[in-house]
């Protein structure tokens, strides 16, 4: 006889024989029973909980001899016949394979055809997400009235997939994932009937591998059968599948503990070179560390196992790890895991994580007691403080200008929150003028040397907005304003920060930084220094400027009296380069000046030419 597969050797055959979905097979054999039986049907759920078995034992007990009745009889020949696929009444489709338009017109015309030798015609769809959007468009018709005698049953392990028209023309079921209590005991009673033996931990180590599915846990039991001679070992399972050993395990976690890398990392090379599952490794873990966040009494309460193999590592462990730690290791493996599906080197990558685990474990330690002593300092220095400003140590305005300096990183209270109803900031002390001036100032150091993180911040939000801003530098902090200055060449990247959409955006951003709201201003960086005499030079010749690009554009031959005009107001000594308006270099620069600015750079600058005042 041809060798079949323990999932089809040990199929279930009647309701009362399936594992875990008590759900689903009472409410099945009450409509046998009182012969309510709906047209369609939707089975739901992950691989290997039993719909496809569902179905096959529904088809069977509708058609049996004995209907209506809870269960098939499995004696008939329409029972005999259905189990053993010979049967024409009973079609299974894949409709991975068998998904186009064309199938299901094809199987809507078989279905006009009366039965052949059952009371129904019942279809078994597989796979039923599988079928195209205009396979499901062709069948609603069908299934929502089908010809009389006819039940369609559709199973998928992804109900979102299909329509919403065809999920209400069915009666839904879901299928749950099995306990690994369920699945041991089924693992048992098979076992039993192959006349095999086992270790009790290899069926636990089977049950919990399996992660809810019977028909997985089967095919490793039938690869541990066939690679063991005699009993079947936990060792055997652990070499089939890859599991690492929970000594393996605990030594691990031994050495996260003792802040030991050298280790923890031989350890990993070890769990590597034997061949051993990183994904399973890294299951483990997240299932023994969330395991730490559970009170010892929760098996009690729940009344079930929930720790299978191991119960003595958590407990022992349970108490030694402090829960925020446990909670952000618990999200590190998750991570890993994730991180190991696509890896390409899971050693490199199960290795820094281990290195993260011991930073995570240990640096935090140190990181609070620094933090502490911190923290103490702080008073320290309030108490100094009130001391020193003659204020009582209770004084209610002293606490609430530190807190706020206080209360976040980067933030840091204005002088403006300390105006009185005037406006003008009261008379302080030495003290007081030391806490007026240090926030702002220790504000916008801190503001300088996270500026690069801050840009990346505005980055994931806004790549554009951050690349307008990444030019300018951070000048000054005048109360709520920061000022910016960009290089002249960055023309284009000052006016668009300055837009609302992205000043807005920038404005947030800091305003989150410093825990209050704050507004930009940009402007551009200064080239040189320049006296007051010569910025009021610059100013006249840039009036000068304007007026021949507004009243010549183009022509340089025009004459312009108002522009003579303010050209003569211009004074002939503020006209000199820096230094020469001392009394020593008056008389060289009064040789120099004379149409040195006035005219030949106006000429030079806008093509213009020299006109006799006269």
């Amino acid at each position: 006889m041809t060798y079949l597969s323990l999932y089809r050797l040990h199929r279930p055959h009647t309701f009362a024989d399936i594992t875990g979905q008590e759900h689903i097979t009472r409410t099945l054999s009450n409509a046998l029973v009182n012969e309510r039986l709906a047209h369609a049907y939707l089975f739901c759920g992950p691989r290997g909980t039993g719909k496809t078995t569902v179905a096959k034992i529904l088809a069977r007990a509708v058609n049996c001899e004995h209907y209506p009745a809870p269960e098939p009889c499995g004696n008939c020949s329409a029972c005999k016949n259905i189990a053993a696929g010979v049967s024409m009444d009973v079609i299974e489709m894949d409709a991975a394979s068998n998904r186009g338009i064309d199938e299901i017109r094809d199987l809507r015309e078989r279905t006009r055809y009366a039965t052949g030798e059952n009371r129904y015609k019942v279809y078994i769809i597989d796979e039923a997400h599988m079928l195209t959007t205009e396979a499901c468009n062709a069948f609603l018709k069908t299934l929502e009235e089908p010809p009389q005698k006819v039940i369609f049953i559709l199973a998928t392990t992804d109900p979102s997939r299909l329509p919403s028209t065809i999920v209400s023309r069915c009666q839904r079921f879901d299928f749950h994932l099995l306990t690994v209590d369920q699945i041991r005991n089924r693992l048992e009673l098979i076992l039993k009937k192959e006349k095999r033996l086992s270790d009790t931990e290899a069926i636990i180590l089977m049950a919990r591998l399996a992660e809810g599915s019977l028909r997985d846990a089967l095919g490793i039991l039938e690869q541990c059968a066939a690679y063991s001679e005699e009993s079947i070992s936990a060792e055997n399972v652990r070499i089939v599948t890859g599991a690492t050993m929970t000594e393996t395990i605990e030594t691990l976690i031994k050495a996260a503990l003792e802040n030991n890398p050298d280790s923890g990392l031989e350890i990993i090379e070890q769990v590597v070179s034997s061949g051993r599952d990183l994904q399973l490794l890294v299951r483990d873990l997240t299932f023994i560390f969330s395991r730490f966040l559970l009170a010892e009494t929760s098996k009690v309460k729940t009344g079930r196992e929930t720790v299978h193999g191991f119960e003595d590592l958590i407990k022992k462990y349970r108490d030694r790890i402090d829960r925020d730690l446990v909670l952000e290791a618990v999200e590190l493996w998750h991570e890993v895991g994730n991180e190991l599906k696509h890896a390409r080197t899971p050693q490199f990558i199960m290795e820094v994580s281990f290195i993260r685990l011991l930073r995570l474990m240990h640096g935090r330690q140190n990181k609070l007691a620094v933090e502490g002593q911190n923290q103490v300092s702080e008073k320290d220095d309030k108490k100094l403080a009130g001391v020193s400003s003659g204020l009582p140590e209770n004084n209610s305005e002293v606490p609430n200008i530190e807190k706020t300096a206080h209360s976040a990183p980067g933030f840091s209270s204005s002088q403006d929150s300390l105006k009185n109803s005037s406006g003008v900031l009261p008379a302080a002390s030495g003290a007081e003028k030391l806490k007026e001036v240090s926030p702002e100032s220790d504000l916008f150091a801190r503001l300088k040397e996270d500026w690069p993180r801050i840009i990346r911040e505005l980055k994931k939000k806004q790549k554009s907005t951050a690349a307008w801003l990444e030019p300018a530098r951070l000048d000054d902090l005048r109360g709520r304003l920061i000022c910016l200055s960009y290089p002249a060449e960055y023309t284009m990247h000052q006016l668009r920060i300055m837009e609302n959409s992205h000043r807005k955006l920038v404005e947030e951003v800091l305003s989150d930084y410093c825990q209050m709201p704050v507004n930009i201003k940009a402007d551009f960086e200064q080239q040189e220094p320049a006296d007051e005499d010569n910025i009021k030079t610059q100013n006249a010749v840039q009036e000068t400027s304007s007026t021949y690009d507004s009243n010549m554009p183009g022509h340089a031959d025009n004459k312009d009296h108002e522009s003579k005009a303010k050209l003569k107001e211009v004074p002939s000594d503020k006209s000199l380069p820096t230094g020469q308006n001392d009394p020593e270099n008056r008389s060289q620069g009064k040789e120099q000046q004379q149409g040195s600015l006035s005219a030949e750079e106006a000429m030079e600058l806008f093509g213009g030419q020299l006109i006799n005042p006269d």
